[in-house]
This record gives C-alpha cells, sequence and structure tokens, in this order.
C-alpha cells in the first residue's frame, strides 16, 4: 500500500513523464521514469523485507492473572542472504493484551529480541496468539503487511481471592499452622479464673486476680481457657452458577466467582486442609485438592471453565446430598445468596457471598 509520500512521489513522476512527452523533453521522461523506477525498487523490496520472517514466543506456559512475568518477543530471519531492516511487530497476546514493539535490524539467518514485563489482566486459555509484521522500509514509499499466528498455549489462572468468610467466621485463627500467625502459643477462648496448679505456665497468671487472692492469704489465680480451635479433617468446596428472583446474569462475576474458588482452595491447601472441589462446569466431578500436581490440575479447570447456564435447584440437591457428614462444606456462586441459599437441603455449610470485591478491569502496562 501507498504512503502519502510514496503517493506524491507516483504523482510527480507520472506528471513529469507525461510533461516529458508532450514537449519532447528528454530530461523531464528520464525524472520521471527514474522516480517510477525508484517506486518499483522500493516495492520489489519491500516485499522481500517481510519474507521469511516468523515470530516465537518464550513466555512461562501457566500464570496467575495480574501476576507479572517475563516476556521474550523473538523475531526469526530464515533467510539466507537478506538481513530484515525496520519491522513493527504487534502481538495479541492471549486475546487480551496488545503488544506492540520494533525490530531496527535482523540479520540473515539471525533473530531479534525484545524482552517485556508485564501482566495479563484474566484468566484465558489460548492456544493460539494472532501477530502482524509491518514495514515500510525503504524510504517510507510503501506500508506492507504480513500476518500469521503463534502456537503457544498459554493457560492464565484466575487471580486468587481469599474470601473475608475465611477469616470472620469460624474459630480457626488460634489453630493456624502457617509460620508467624499464631505467635507462642494460642490461648484460645477465656473460659474463667481458678486457684494455681503445679505445672502451670507463669504467664497464664491473673495477676488482678492474684493480688485479691495474696491479700486474704491465699494463693495465685490462673486464667484458664478453652482449647483453639481445629481445623477440619476434610474440606468440600461446591461451586454452581443457580440463582433465582429474577437475579441479572454478570460475565464479571463468574469471573470473580472464580478468583474466589480459586482463592478458598489455595487457603485451605496452604493450612494442610485436604479438600475436594465439585462445580456444575465440571459436571460435578470432583477434583482433589491434596498435592502440588492435583492442584495444578485444579488450577487448569478454573482456566478453563465455561459458566453454565442450564444449572436448577434439582441439580444441586443431590450434589450437596451426596457430601459426607463429617466433610465441611463450603459453597461458592456468581449469584448473590439471597437467590439460591433458601433452595438448598438443610445442611451447615459456609456460603460465600459474591459481593464483597469491587469489579471492573484494572489497566495492564506492558514495560519493556
Amino acid at each position: 500500500m501507498l504512503t502519502p509520500r510514496g503517493a506524491i512521489l507516483l504523482g510527480a513522476s507520472l506528471a513529469l513523464t507525461m510533461l516529458g512527452f508532450l514537449r519532447t523533453d528528454g530530461i523531464l521522461i528520464t525524472l520521471g521514469t527514474s522516480g517510477c523506477l525508484l517506486l518499483a525498487g522500493a516495492w520489489i523490496f519491500i516485499r522481500l523485507n517481510l519474507k521469511r520472517l516468523s515470530l516465537s514466543l518464550r513466555a512461562p506456559t501457566r500464570v496467575y492473572a495480574d501476576q507479572s512475568f517475563d516476556l521474550r518477543v523473538l523475531l526469526h530471519n530464515n533467510r539466507s542472504l537478506l538481513d530484515a531492516f525496520s519491522i513493527r511487530i504487534e502481538l495479541h497476546l492471549a486475546g487480551q493484551v496488545d503488544i506492540h514493539s520494533f525490530a531496527a535490524w535482523t540479520a540473515a539467518g539471525s533473530i531479534s529480541e525484545v524482552r517485556l514485563r508485564g501482566s495479563i489482566p484474566g484468566r484465558s486459555s489460548f492456544p493460539e496468539h494472532d501477530y502482524t509484521l509491518e514495514t515500510i522500509m525503504p524510504l517510507g514509499l510503501f506500508h506492507a503487511k504480513a500476518s500469521g499466528v503463534l502456537a503457544q498455549e498459554i493457560l492464565v489462572f484466575p487471580r486468587p481471592l481469599t474470601p473475608r468468610e475465611l477469616s470472620t467466621q469460624g474459630a480457626l485463627h488460634d489453630a493456624s499452622l502457617l509460620p508467624g500467625t499464631t505467635p507462642g502459643y494460642a490461648p484460645g477462648e477465656l473460659r474463667g479464673i481458678r486457684p494455681w496448679q503445679a505445672g502451670d505456665p507463669a504467664k497464664h497468671i491473673h495477676w488482678p486476680a492474684s493480688a485479691r487472692s495474696l491479700s486474704r492469704g491465699r494463693g495465685l489465680h490462673i486464667r484458664e481457657n478453652d482449647p483453639p480451635g481445629f481445623y477440619p479433617r476434610h474440606c468440600t468446596v461446591l461451586f454452581h452458577s443457580f440463582g433465582m428472583s429474577g437475579e441479572l446474569i454478570r460475565a464479571d462475576r463468574f469471573e470473580w466467582a472464580l478468583s474466589l474458588a480459586c482463592g478458598t482452595l489455595r487457603y485451605l491447601r496452604e493450612h494442610g486442609i485436604p479438600a475436594a472441589f465439585l462445580a456444575d462446569f465440571n459436571e460435578w466431578h470432583p477434583l482433589s485438592v491434596v498435592s502440588r500436581s492435583s492442584f495444578g490440575n485444579l488450577l487448569v479447570s478454573l482456566a478453563r471453565a465455561r459458566r453454565r447456564s442450564d444449572t436448577e435447584a434439582h441439580n444441586l440437591a443431590p450434589v450437596i446430598e451426596q457430601v459426607p457428614e463429617d466433610h465441611s462444606l463450603i459453597i461458592l456462586s456468581d449469584m448473590p445468596t439471597e437467590a439460591w441459599k433458601d433452595t438448598l437441603p438443610d445442611r451447615q455449610a459456609l456460603l460465600i457471598d459474591i459481593r464483597q470485591h469491587s469489579y471492573g478491569a484494572r489497566k495492564l502496562q506492558v514495560r519493556e
């Protein structure tokens, strides 16, 4: 395609040629013909400049959304003689991110490398990525473009969000196994005050009560606490997209619900609680979350998840009833809890409310 500069040169060359023939002026004819030959040579060179060029990518195959990672874009010149000059690269990565770069010179049989660092804002599962190569070399007379497809699957997992219900409901904080979360011995809930007995630690002495007791000629008094909470032996996390009361279906809520599910399961795994994940988009097939490999398989399932629009109460109830009684149950949905909690069987469960985070896409910046 002609650029404005090329169009001006073409018009001027044709005008000089025509004027030279009308006036029988060899100089004008020579100038006009030289301009046309220059345009023809530029057209041939610009086509050769994009010939046998390809793009490859060096990036993690599995990343979390909104997590920064290093990315390298490689431009390959597969020609044996002609170098490539002034190649503009546009890569549409994971269906979300447009990466623009520039390779000033790529020697024949060599590569040019562009190093970037950035993140992908949302989850995705794309095996191929479209790219475009453009150039205006030489002299900026023509603009040529070549397109291709880069085959490399990048799985973008949901950004893990820990539901606030895990920290505001239940009595598991004193039994946390994470380093640094429980300083020293977790005291549990205060039950009352009793007289000191042999073997009681000094730090549990209740000094105001002991002072009053000593003033009456009696002994020390100790704070007696209930034991700290314990984690469940097993937990089942259930995800569904069922709702009533005419609630509006929002795609952003489904994405945030997957992020909450990912954060919940990662929280359970970090605390050493064996868990199983049941979801309508997996046909209620249970996924175990115990080992690192099983958690990786779960993340792949979340990255490829597609919302089910046909889940009904009669599908949900039998699944809940099949959860063993000794399993703790956590239920998540992309619909508000008021739209489905009344239809659940009479079973104690921790319900995660989707309306606990602000929605909206975050602006992405790719840094070179």
